[in-house]
């Protein structure tokens, strides 16, 4: 019995990744305030195992004023900043986490904005309500070849089952679990739907959604029985291929 109650650490499974969702750019959003903790969060990333990380500041209306320009002269001076420390080449790459709002429409059809990767696009919804024009806005991003990854969607309350999701992917959405989500960090909402997109294998990247150190942390304290584990290593296995 001792044995199928075993737990494993999370982290020995975390070594070569690179982090696509954290907000560890110093003073532009509700992360870093300063490139000290940026430091702090770079020691306890390498500490984990991350090879690099791929900042994704914030873009939504009306909150941080944040744009493509803003947010590479914030990602050069940071590298500027840590070019002397043994953070130096950490921060891969800058690009966002976009709000589905009413401006992200007007973004999507300028392109003005910052992919992940070739053309993938970190999103997320409000976590209140379903933006009222996701499903045409999605579709002009397909048809632009734009893939949105969604963020966290085991956090958007008002998804209730899984067909909700699998509407969601039949649509042309990736998913990006948070890592913390698995831990209950969020609170067992979240918890409860992260487990049922991973043993439904909705979910297609990782990602820590770190904003302070405090949360990478937590993510070094997390164990996972062997079947959480075995349902989560598909998805981590996928992110270290595509990043």
């Amino acid at each position: 019995m001792l044995f199928f109650s075993k737990k494993t650490f999370l982290i020995d499974q975390l070594e070569g990744l690179v982090d696509i969702h954290n907000h560890i750019l110093p003073n532009i959003d509700d992360g870093s305030p300063d490139i000290e903790t940026t430091l702090k969060m770079i020691d306890l990333y390498k500490e984990i195992g991350y090879k690099g990380c791929i900042a994704t500041p914030h873009t939504m209306e009306d909150y941080y004023g944040n744009d493509t320009t803003s947010i590479l002269s914030k990602y050069k001076e940071t590298i500027t900043n840590l070019k002397l420390s043994t953070a130096n080449e950490f921060i891969l790459n800058a690009s966002s986490e976009y709000m589905m709002d009413s401006a992200f429409e007007k973004l999507i059809d300028t392109e003005n904005v910052l992919f992940l990767k070739d053309r993938l696009l970190l999103t997320e919804f409000s976590y209140f309500q379903k933006p009222e024009y996701v499903n045409e806005v999605i579709f002009n991003m397909i048809q632009k070849d734009i893939t949105p990854i969604l963020a966290h969607p085991e956090r958007y309350r008002y998804i209730k089952g899984i067909e909700e999701y699998k509407d969601l992917k039949d649509r042309g959405f990736l998913f990006q679990l948070n890592l913390l989500s698995i831990e209950g960090h969020y609170g067992k909402d979240a918890q409860k739907k992260a487990m049922l997109l991973l043993e439904h294998q909705l979910y297609d990247f990782i990602g820590t959604d770190a904003h302070k150190p405090e949360h990478l942390s937590k993510i070094k304290e997390i164990q996972l029985k062997s079947k959480l584990l075995n349902n989560l290593l598909p998805v981590i296995e996928n992110s270290k291929l595509n990043f």
